[in-house]
């Protein structure tokens, strides 16, 4: 049986989702299988390297700079199979960042056009990308990324009965389109002595969201998140409150950890709450402490198991995908 050889090129190798994403190609199910290395590139600035591949994904996302890089890809790469996996464009992030709608359809249906298959992450970002971009759907295939975090399916549900306050977790890089401004702008009308905001994370909106926080007794920066298994295991539930997220893999995790989800209502994360949690309007002043209001301790202990129910067969979905995807054959 030949060994696949995969070529994964990437413009940025910075601990984060797209890296994270890679773990899949690590399973012991590929063992023998696949042959799998990372290259770094530079894709607005040259042309692609000539490699030894049978499969060459791309994991940055398209853009007008870097199509003579991707058409080179092409044209020195014509009998290997190219994937492109979209992780950053969606919906929600064209709503905020593009000016001209035509003109950036136009750039990501040229560019898909030298691929051989798309793979969005969630069924909301392929949705948007079939009918708003306009690639054909049987050009797409949803693969979601998957977290290797063992530890999470052993964290016990919460044991909130309503005696404590219950405690909200967040955590992620501190930057405006993960939300968590809007999520403490909500916070800070809640009872102390009823709720806890658990925030995780660094980044460059650390020093505005501590002061947009204040002295508020109920709200708790803890740092850099380590260990996820240790942060989910001290929380109820778990906010992602991001502007856009083509996936939301917090969300995942929190839902390995037996842990109901509040989610935004964008791009790929609604479909993450579906029998695990509740999509929420953060933007609104009563979205999220009418939720909380409305939670019970069966009611929370019951969708946090069935927040773990609905992960127990993702990595087989996974590699299943990958499977149809790969010329294993």
């Amino acid at each position: 049986m030949k060994t696949l050889e995969i070529v994964h090129l990437v413009d940025d190798v910075s601990p984060g989702g797209v890296m994270q994403a890679l773990a899949i190609f690590e399973h012991p199910a590929w063992v023998g299988r696949l042959r799998c290395r990372v290259v770094t590139v530079k894709p607005d600035h040259e042309l692609a390297p000539r490699l030894d591949a049978d499969v060459i994904m791309t994991h940055f996302p398209p853009r007008w700079r870097a199509l003579p890089f991707l058409a080179s890809l092409r044209l020195r790469h014509r009998h290997a199979r190219l994937v492109h996996i979209e992780h950053s464009y969606t919906r929600a992030w064209a709503a905020h960042h593009v000016a001209h709608a035509g003109r950036f359809r136009m750039m990501l249906n040229i560019a898909s056009r030298l691929f051989d298959k798309i793979v969005s992450v969630s069924q909301g970002q392929s949705q948007w990308l079939t009918e708003a971009v306009g690639i054909a759907p049987q050009r797409v295939q949803v693969v979601s990324p998957w977290s290797d975090v063992p530890a999470l399916q052993e964290i016990p549900p919460s044991d909130w009965q309503g005696q404590r306050p219950l405690v909200v977790g967040a955590y992620g890089r501190f930057v405006w389109l993960k939300g968590f401004d809007r999520l403490i702008a909500r916070f800070l009308a809640l009872d102390p002595e009823r709720y806890q905001l658990r925030l995780g994370g660094s980044g460059p909106e650390e020093q505005a969201l501590r002061a947009l926080a204040g002295d508020a007794p109920h709200i708790h920066f803890v740092g850099q998140v380590d260990d996820r298994a240790d942060f989910l295991a001290a929380c109820d539930l778990i906010a992602v409150p991001s502007r856009w997220e083509s996936f939301g893999l917090v969300a995942t995790e929190a839902r390995q950890a037996a842990r109901p989800v509040l989610v935004a209502g964008v791009d790929g994360l609604p479909e993450q709450a579906a029998k695990a949690g509740w999509e929420v309007d953060f933007d609104s002043e009563q979205g999220l402490s009418t939720c909380l209001h409305d939670l019970t301790p069966p009611g929370l202990v019951a969708m946090g198991l069935s927040a773990r129910a609905s992960t127990q067969s993702l990595v087989d979905d996974r590699l299943l995908r990958w499977r149809e995807l790969l010329p294993l054959d």
